[in-house]
């Protein structure tokens, strides 16, 4: 008889993570759901990667443990159970301070206290399934926490509409950036609006490592919303990822610094916000770090601000960034177009990849990937026009690993000294785009459009004489039939 484990699939993980919510639908709104659910979820786990040996420097304080508060689920106030465990448990260890600080099991929402108390005992029974045995997974295959974890993220993303869907980055993108970057053993990495930190994760994940273990990497972020900011640090120990992270607006008030200079990254990615609206010109003319040189951009249209602070933190030996940016970032004028001119007469601007139209969560429109690099070794930019690279689906498109392969490959052949593609790429010139006035749009270096064949004229009426002598034919037998018929 085999002694082999048999263990969950993912899928079946991914039900059971899910199902565990259900203790929350009907009480909570959406984001307050979500932020119970992973929170939970991030108790459990921290818990059981501390009794498998791969969390020792976590503290858990005595009567704060999972086992602990599952033993004791028919206390009176559960809830409150609940939250004294978390709350002791970030405050035993500074790397989590804070981190469950906007989390409430008391909340009258969920209830008067005995229905509360019913749901939390749901929650933790669903979280003591086999399914969810952290521990077993812990030893045997990791990162089936870990992308139960996405999961999650993905689902609330889907349905959480334009606002909570704007700080998830799908994971096909993730992955494809991630891809681009092609980052190495010991590189650092960054995202100054790491949102849930799914795509610093799956850039740091990139990284060549041995199964079962974690890449060896630093990766760095900062974010402005705090429950963002939580739900990144919690994603980044599930994937196991030393980082550093600071709460607070990037562009304002950079937090990642030594002696009042910008520290500087290997790989930096980022999905800034589409419609960063908060920018203040007189305070960019008088930024201490400089990072507004090559122009202020507009106060309504913040894009090229995380453009530029990206672009002052790359390392000057071989920095490389992917950016995700709305394409009005690639042929608007006045200052932006000044800012365009003077990244591309630098020869930073590496690549222009036009993504497929309603593939990011909450909007329909498309995007742009932008690729830098402090390291060229020539003059020209590849663009890449992959809006038909998805499979359209009721509420969102998705590109498959085909579509992502066809990306990368023809990226690696440009580096390789090729990347033209008919009606897909086009490696262009800086003569080419200084004849464009700078203008980026991707139309204007790929041709997509499909030629109509040429009319063969002597085909078509040699055809037309063909049918005319056979309708005449049918006419001539049509008159003899009814001529015998005495018609």
């Amino acid at each position: 008889m085999s002694t082999e484990l048999h263990f969950p699939s993912q899928d079946h993980v991914n039900a059971a993570v899910w199902a565990a919510g259900e203790s929350f639908r009907g009480s909570l709104d959406l984001q307050e759901y979500k932020k119970h659910l992973l929170s939970f979820f991030f108790f459990k786990y921290i818990n059981d990667a501390k009794a498998s040996g791969l969390l020792n420097e976590i503290a858990i304080p005595e009567k704060c443990g999972y086992d602990y508060v599952k033993a004791h689920k028919n206390n009176a106030d559960l809830g409150g159970l609940i939250n004294k465990a978390m709350e002791r448990t970030a405050a035993e260890n500074e790397w989590i301070k804070d981190i469950f600080s906007n989390i409430d099991f008391t909340s009258d929402k969920l209830g008067a206290l005995k229905e509360r108390n019913r749901r939390l005992r749901k929650l933790i029974a669903d979280f003591s399934k086999k399914q969810l045995d952290f521990k077993t997974f812990l030893t045997h295959d990791r990162k089936i926490i870990s992308r139960a974890w996405t999961y999650l993220l993905e689902r609330f993303a889907t349905n959480a509409g334009k606002k909570g869907g704007e700080h998830y980055t799908p994971g096909e993108v993730n992955e494809l950036l991630g891809r681009l970057m092609m980052p190495r053993p010991g590189d650092t990495i960054c995202d100054p609006a790491f949102g849930s930190a799914s795509l610093l994760a799956a850039t740091a994940m990139q990284i060549p490592h041995a199964a079962n273990e974690t890449p060896d990497t630093l990766v760095f972020g900062q974010e402005i919303e705090r429950d963002n900011f939580d739900t990144g640090r919690m994603n980044l120990i599930i994937h196991g990822l030393p980082s550093r992270l600071e709460l607070g607006d990037v562009i304002r008030k950079p937090a990642l610094t030594t002696e009042d200079t910008l520290m500087k990254f290997d790989i930096i990615v980022s999905n800034p916000p589409f419609s960063y609206e908060n920018f203040h010109t007189k305070e960019a003319t008088k930024d201490s770090f400089h990072r507004f040189n090559r122009g202020v951009p507009p106060s309504t249209k913040g894009n090229y601000a995380f453009i530029l602070h990206i672009l002052e933190t790359l390392t000057p030996e071989k920095g490389k960034a992917g950016i995700v940016v709305p394409h009005g970032v690639l042929f608007r004028l006045g200052t932006e177009k000044t800012i365009r001119e003077n990244i591309v007469k630098e020869n930073l601007l590496e690549a222009v990849i036009g993504l497929p139209a309603n593939l990011f969560f909450g909007t329909g429109i498309s995007a742009a990937i932008l690729i830098f690099n402090t390291t060229k070794q020539h003059q020209d930019i590849l663009f890449i026009d992959a809006g038909k690279e998805a499979e359209n689906g009721k509420k969102q498109s998705r590109m498959r690993q085909q579509h992502i392969d066809k990306i990368v490959d023809t990226y690696d052949g440009f580096l390789a000294g090729g990347g033209s593609m008919d009606k897909y790429s086009r490696r262009a010139s800086v003569y080419e785009i200084e004849k464009n006035d700078f203008n980026l749009s991707i139309s204007r270096y790929v041709d997509t459009v499909e030629k109509k064949k040429k009319a063969d004229i002597y085909s078509i009426q040699k055809r037309m004489e063909e049918l005319e002598k056979e309708m005449s034919r049918a006419k001539s037998e049509m008159n003899r039939y009814l001529k015998e018929m005495e018609f």
